[in-house]
């Protein structure tokens, strides 16, 4: 009878995964104009903003942190990316980072996308995280 107890117990599971991709939208040959870069550091900080795992991206912009303890965890892609000469930046503003909380409901955060395009001349916008504030310069 004991056995049949052990086989009926939830397991609650104690690490998770979070994933995502990079994706550089140049314009240059149309809106689908689509880079996937492999070897960009991906960093991941946990709730006090301290140093947890680097992953790079693989030959698909994808990157994976894989079997991480249950906790809210930061992520944070480059400020810019240069390629060709050109200094790709954080689509919708200058936000780079974004905090991402695994738990035993939610082991796996998939989909983390982060897009950069060129800056468009004569125009910057900045967004604030959870504010409407929007600011031209």
């Amino acid at each position: 009878m004991e056995t049949d107890r052990v086989l009926t117990q939830v397991r609650t599971p104690f690490y998770g995964t979070i994933k995502g991709s990079i994706q550089i939208h140049r314009n240059k040959y149309g809106s689908d104009d689509v880079l996937t870069l492999c070897c960009i550091k991906v960093t991941l900080l946990d709730a006090d903003n301290q140093w947890v795992a680097e992953e790079c991206t693989d030959d698909n912009g994808d990157f994976t942190f894989l079997g991480f303890a249950l906790k809210t965890y930061t992520v944070v892609f480059p400020e810019s990316i240069t390629y060709q000469k050109q200094n790709f930046l954080p689509d919708g503003g200058f936000q780079h980072h974004f905090k991402i909380e695994l738990s035993p409901e939610k082991t796996i955060v998939d989909g983390i996308t982060m897009h950069y395009g060129l800056l468009q001349t004569g125009s910057v916008q900045g967004y604030t995280l959870g504010s409407d504030a929007h600011v031209n310069a």
